[in-house]
């Protein structure tokens, strides 16, 4: 905490993140919310208490004029922004997105785009596929290829995994987050840990900059107005670029001239597909049903989880009994303790599915991943958010051919 301001920093999407900022946030009872999120959406806000609301949902924001220069901000249950525009919603506690507004990250990738167009590379790290953020772009291909990776880490949280012998961050971060039952002063270490690694990659690149600036203009604004509880509540590679600030006079002149374009905003439906890693989101996930069931179950101590597995097998044809799920759940506990894990992550559970389901052949684990690890669940939104050109063009054409509207 610096004066009154509590930074929370979190991973975009992970149970243990979304449990740890509403916990923090009924605890602290703020009076006012600053999310990583575009200002332009913040009328969409009250749509998150609607019933037919149900994630995985994403803000869609996009140019009019250029409909194919969009950016998505999609949300799960558990991601912990969602669970932050709940509590605010429910609360009716104010609630500010205070990312840089999209009115100039889309003039901004605009440029960027111009520039590759003409051959120019631009200045250093100036991408839209900065690792961490909490939405992904459909940036061109050839635009893509103007970031240079080395300087941001590619999942800043795999350099902590590796440094404790993690090959793979998303064990790590489920064995010290998803499974962690204890956590005091978790958003404390979370700041040491990247404020660690912002060292270690001291380049930034511009836009990031910008957006930070952006954000302590907003937390300024928010000190200014006399709120004395201020929780910010972004991915947790910004919070020791925002806790340390400069100048009020630096911050303007890095924001002074800033190109703008027209922008909508909306709610549309997401996928559990579209959420996970494979799909080229930058700030995707590896296992989005295996998180749903986590945010879901969190006392689960597998019988549930196998129980799925179990009756997924059966419509498949094969014959598994109780006696396999009890031998799973019971290996994978064990598995676990001999790990040193305080209880099975998604690893342990799926080296059981192999030995007592599979009899040692993991190709089980394919038909697994598909519909539970991943999941093909889809969001719905309501039927009186603001609609995008193509799907009014879709519902006119349907209409026209007597044809419903359906997934």
């Amino acid at each position: 905490m610096v004066d009154g301001i509590h930074f929370l920093g979190i991973r975009h999407h992970g149970p243990g993140s979304a449990k740890n900022v509403r916990a923090y946030l009924e605890e602290l009872e703020p009076d006012v919310i600053l999310l990583e999120g575009p200002p332009e959406a913040e009328p969409l806000l009250p749509g998150v208490l609607h019933e037919q609301m149900k994630p995985p949902v994403a803000l869609l924001a996009y140019q009019p004029d250029e409909p194919r220069r969009a950016v998505f901000y999609p949300f799960a249950e558990f991601s912990p922004e969602w669970q932050a525009m709940c509590y605010a919603m429910k609360k009716e506690v104010s609630l500010r997105f205070f990312d840089l507004p999209l009115v100039h990250h889309l003039a901004l990738w605009k440029e960027r785009e111009e520039q590759a167009e003409a051959g120019e590379t631009g200045e250093e790290g100036e991408c839209d596929e900065v690792q961490g953020e909490a939405s992904a772009t459909e940036t061109p291909e050839k635009v893509r290829k103007v970031a240079l990776p080395e300087l941001l880490p590619v999942d800043p949280f795999a350099h902590l995994a590796k440094a404790v012998g993690y090959d793979d961050p998303e064990l790590w971060w489920e064995v010290n987050f998803e499974n962690r039952q204890r956590n005091e002063e978790v958003f404390t270490a979370v700041k040491e840990a990247v404020s660690v690694l912002r060292e270690y990659f001291p380049k930034t690149d511009r836009e990031t900059l910008l957006r930070e600036a952006w954000m302590r203009k907003i937390i300024r604004a928010a000190q200014k107005e006399g709120f004395k509880r201020i929780a910010v509540v972004c991915g947790a590679w910004h919070v020791p670029g925002l806790e340390k600030m400069p100048t009020q006079k630096e911050d303007n002149e890095l924001l002074k001239g800033l190109p703008k374009v027209k922008v909508e905003c909306t709610w549309i439906p997401w996928t559990y597909d579209r959420l996970s890693f494979r799909s080229g989101y930058g700030a995707g996930i590896v296992s989005p049903g295996w998180y749903d069931h986590l945010w879901h179950y969190p006392d689960d101590d597998g019988t549930r989880w196998m129980s799925k597995v179990a009756a997924l097998f059966r419509t498949k044809g094969m014959d598994i009994s109780v006696a396999h799920v009890i031998e799973a759940v019971r290996l994978a506990q064990v598995a676990a303790a001999l790990r040193g894990l305080p209880r099975p992550s998604l690893e342990e559970y799926n080296d059981a599915v192999t030995t007592v389901m599979g009899f040692g052949d993991p190709i089980l684990l394919q038909v697994i991943r598909e519909a539970l690890v991943i999941s093909d669940r889809m969001g719905s939104v309501p039927d009186d958010v603001p609609k995008v050109p193509l799907l009014v063009d879709v519902e006119k054409l349907l209409k026209r051919l007597r044809l419903p509207l359906t997934t």
